[in-house]
């Protein structure tokens, strides 16, 4: 792709430099998409995106300027240039290197109260029938099992963007700022978990995921808010090798590429004073056909 006229002033976001907004709008500009097309390659937000061009924005974190970038295909050298950028888009750091190189800085303004909430979607996954496994085969194997477990739910987390923060032996916590990543992490979590089933059979990983998605307030290393309850109760009502939603999820993510929503009806929750309408996810080739539930090998009689 053509390279942006560089910088009148060195490197952007170094002081005297356009900010990382203008070559963020130049970029897309050159693409020919507007704000919306980007967001959707991008998978970040329209109102994120425009406050990054308009400079009210902190700087993008590094899994955004990596997105964005991918979306640009950046050959080498521009990527380098762009996620550079980004990074010196700190406000800390630009004032560190205006003070280092004698430009003048403007006066400080007051802090302003952070805003620790934020919409995110929380995936839930849990093996069924950990405890009866544990008891007919023991600690050793149950390790084994809840490692093997660990292992692919981080895999699938670090695939689809998702961060996992929290593992207890038989379940699993991951949260994502991408709505549609959630769903396509269930999806293709439920397809790993299938996959190490019938690689290891004496290993077997059935489980339930639950996905839903609000606002959350971060707790020390965890999150707290009422979207994390509902995907809890969402994963205990999932058999297994099934995800559900609540209807509201659809409603944040309308359509998900290569995902359909089937209706399970609606369920009381306990902590939730009315009903919840729930939704199964499934692939959406395989939409009609219900796809049977891995079951744990039976433990032989003495």
């Amino acid at each position: 792709m053509p390279t942006p006229p560089p910088p009148p002033s060195g490197i952007p976001g170094l002081p005297g430099g356009p900010p990382f907004g203008e070559l963020l709008r130049t970029y897309r500009e050159m693409q020919g998409l507007t704000i919306e097309q980007l967001a959707e390659v991008s998978q970040i937000a329209p109102s994120a995106l425009r406050a990054m061009e308009s400079g009210a924005g902190a700087a993008p974190p590094a899994n955004a300027a990596e997105a964005l970038a991918d979306a640009f295909r950046l050959g080498k050298h521009d990527r380098q240039l762009f996620l550079l950028s980004a990074t010196l888009q700190s406000p800390a750091l630009r004032g560190w290197m205006g003070a280092l190189s004698g430009a003048p800085q403007p006066p400080a303004k007051p802090a302003k109260s952070a805003l620790p909430a934020a919409i995110l979607a929380f995936l839930i996954a849990d093996v069924r029938g950990y405890t009866h496994f544990t008891q007919d085969y023991g600690d050793e194997a149950a390790a084994r099992l809840a490692t093997r477990f660990a292992d692919i739910c981080r895999a699938g987390a670090e695939h689809w963007n998702g961060r996992l923060i929290e593992l207890r032996g038989d379940e699993a916590l991951v949260v994502f700022a991408s709505v549609r990543q959630a769903v396509r992490a269930a999806l293709d979590l439920q397809v790993r978990f299938a996959e190490a089933s019938a690689a290891q059979p004496d290993l077997p990983l059935p489980v339930g995921i639950g996905v839903d998605v609000g606002e959350a307030i971060p707790v020390e290393e965890g999150y707290r808010g009422a979207a994390l309850n509902r995907a809890a109760r969402l994963c205990s009502q999932a058999g297994a090798g099934e995800v559900l939603v609540s209807a509201g999820l659809i409603y944040v993510a309308p359509g998900v590429e290569g995902a359909a929503f089937l209706e399970r009806g609606r369920l009381q929750f306990k902590g939730f004073d009315a009903p919840i309408d729930v939704l199964a996810v499934v692939p959406a080739e395989v939409a009609t056909v219900e796809a049977p539930a891995l079951e744990m090998p039976v433990a032989e009689q003495e």
